[in-house]
């Protein structure tokens, strides 16, 4: 394991209004916006409950459906011009969403970053979108499962697989950066579909069941209580997600987060909810992780503590971690072009060994 620290830099200027609920239990893991800005396709129910009805006409080039028939929405940026005209680009980019998040709140700097040399996918999970297959719950695994069937059809290389019509395909080989809870999906992948990873990128994540190393009891309890306003759900994702020192420089709640859109479906939330305070964990089966993986992590983390980067650096074989100085949960929101840099150049770093 590679062990290296860094220091920070100034937020840009952010705009307002992921204000909302940075929704309900952003608690232990990541965070979640307000405002709804979703995108205008119309996807029509069988049934008269949107949370549990299957599509019947979707926009493929906005949705993915699972083995299971529930649609998936997705991005894909690419202007990776670089990438087309000379090669450099590499395999696509798969981001996996952290707790309560929708995609249109991933730090745009960040990705657009990225874009210029690769092709990034953005997807969500299971539910948010308002509509679930109520026989399949959202669960790590199933994350795993389902982020299986976003690479296969939105990164495939023959028809077959992109349509999902062939059960053993062993799909393309992808880098995927998995945020905090998405991390956790990232780690079951990367296990489960060992074939199809080119490079793992954990941010602020852990490894789940008892070797997980849980955030102090203030925190759980403060994520716990139920609050009235706006503001106050604003100023609790602050104190959990971003460093004092950072509030401090940046009095403004309304200029701490920038990116919005599609709010989060307030019942998938729960299920994640759930689904990561249960998890079983990984930590046994870390060793089985051959992909170059790199771990990023703040040294003021209080919902991940960074403890847990180490622990997962030191049982996946050929794992580089940073820890960011004077960073906290939220670092991604704090310095996301810093972040797409140092991902940048992780990818694009020769293996120290013939393979992955």
């Amino acid at each position: 394991m590679r062990s290296t620290s860094t220091n920070t830099s100034t937020h840009t200027p952010i705009t307002l209004l992921i204000i909302c609920i940075l929704i309900t239990l952003i608690a232990l893991i990541g965070v979640s916006g307000c405002v709804d800005s979703r995108n205008d396709t119309t996807i029509e129910t069988a049934g008269p409950d949107d949370t549990t009805a299957y599509p019947q006409t979707i926009n493929e080039s906005t949705y993915i459906m699972t083995q299971d028939g529930v649609p998936l929405r997705y991005v894909i940026h690419d202007g990776g011009t670089r990438a087309a005209t000379n090669g450099q680009g590499g395999p696509p980019i798969v981001f996996v969403l952290g707790y309560g998040m929708t995609l249109d709140e991933w730090p745009g700097l960040m990705i657009s970053h990225l874009a210029t040399s690769h092709t990034v996918i953005l997807y969500n999970h299971r539910g948010v979108s308002g509509i679930k297959n109520p026989d399949v719950p959202f669960t790590i695994r199933q994350g795993a499962i389902d982020l299986h069937d976003v690479i296969l059809q939105l990164a495939g290389e023959n028809e077959e697989c992109r349509a999902g019509t062939v059960d053993n395909c062993t799909g393309p080989l992808v880098d995927i950066v998995g945020y905090s809870m998405g991390g956790m999906i990232a780690l079951e992948y990367g296990i489960m579909y060992p074939e199809t990873v080119n490079r793992l990128i954990l941010l602020n994540t852990d490894c789940g069941g008892a070797e997980r190393i849980p955030a102090e009891e203030w925190v759980m309890e403060w994520m716990s209580q139920t609050l009235k306003t706006p503001e106050e759900n604003l100023e609790r994702a602050g104190s959990v997600l971003l460093t004092e020192s950072f509030r401090t420089t940046h009095p403004d709640p309304l200029t701490w987060f920038v990116d919005y859109g599609e709010v989060a479906d307030p019942v998938a939330v729960q299920e994640q909810f759930k689904a990561f305070r249960s998890w079983e964990g990984v930590y046994e089966e870390l060793p089985r992780i051959r992909s170059r993986t790199l771990l990023i992590t703040g040294e003021q983390d209080i919902v991940i503590p960074p403890e847990n980067a180490v622990k997962i650096a030191d049982q996946i074989p050929n794992a580089t971690l940073i820890i960011r100085k004077g960073q906290a949960h939220g670092m991604i929101f704090v310095e996301p072009v810093e972040i797409a840099t140092i991902i940048e150049d992780f990818l694009e770093e020769q293996p120290l060994y013939q393979g992955n």
